[in-house]
């Protein structure tokens, strides 16, 4: 398993240098980049060669990019960016955010990039995909980034509503990453083998509360019982929040566990965690 982290754990403070210095002397080396201001300042071109130059320095991996879709103006106030709002000048506005936040592969590769289609809780249009093709074919042709679309708790962005946008629009190539604390909100039990990168946290089923795994009610067996069994092969990247770096290593040694298990033997796995075979509307 390789594991990864993204910078909203520390969405409090500012992205520098610093920061990452201290997240990769935690052991982290896939580093996901949580592009929401003010606390990843994409508009800093200063920033974006501080931190192209330190990742080149350090010989890191590519990070991620996870693509802005909320700016926090102030304590009290936010404003959604969002490449699906009915507005063609709110989509043109988040279209300009997201391709400023993309100016950072002039400095370093991304290894891929995540997308939000739409807002948390919107209800599905048909012309959502028209609207979702114009963004993910303009986001490749500026950057020649791969995109990961998210799955999120609205209408828009379930696993098999990615999959008929992918189907329609012919973007086959297109990957999902699977969120596991968006998924035990939205309930989702099939889809596994889609997955291609993940967002990985807990809640307790009923607000998206970014807690470390094991910390809410997400079933961790079954979850990795499903993602051995649709031979997933991607990282696993922490999106947790609260500033504890340390839980990390816990949590991954557990999940690590639970992967060997799985993989040793299914049978043995399911008696020890009294899992049952999935049903016909779960394969």
């Amino acid at each position: 398993m390789e594991f990864g982290i993204s910078t909203q754990i520390f969405r409090g403070q500012a992205v520098t240098v610093d920061l990452l210095e201290f997240i990769r002397k935690a052991g982290y080396q896939q580093i996901e980049l949580f592009a929401n201001r003010p606390h990843f300042d994409f508009h800093d071109r200063a920033l974006l060669r501080g931190i192209g130059r330190w990742f080149t320095e350090n010989e890191l991996p590519a990070p991620s990019l996870h693509l802005p879709f909320i700016e926090n103006v102030s304590p009290e106030a936010k404003i959604w960016i969002s490449v699906l709002d009915p507005e063609r000048r709110r989509r043109e506005g988040a279209m300009d955010e997201i391709k400023r936040s993309l100016e950072l592969v002039d400095q370093i590769p991304l290894a891929y990039v995540v997308l939000h289609l739409g807002n948390p809780r919107e209800a599905f249009n048909p012309v959502s995909f028209d609207y979702a093709y114009s963004a993910i074919a303009q986001i490749r042709s500026f950057a020649g980034a791969e995109v990961m679309v998210e799955n999120i708790p609205n209408e828009i962005s379930t696993i098999e509503r990615i999959q008929e946008f992918k189907k329609v629009s012919g973007l086959e190539e297109i990957g999902i990453c699977y969120d596991t604390g968006h998924g035990h909100l939205q309930q989702l039990t099939k889809g596994f083998e889609h997955a291609r990168t993940t967002h990985v946290h807990d809640n307790n089923g009923e607000k998206d509360e970014h807690l470390w795994p094991f910390e809410g009610t997400l079933d961790w067996p079954r979850l990795i019982e499903k993602l051995v069994l649709a031979k997933y092969e991607g990282p696993f990247i922490f999106e947790c929040r609260g500033e504890e770096l340390s839980k990390g290593s816990e949590a991954k040694d557990r999940l690590e566990e639970l992967w060997y298990e799985a993989s040793s033997s299914m049978d043995e796995y399911r008696l020890k965690y009294n899992l049952e075979p999935p049903t016909s509307t779960e394969e």
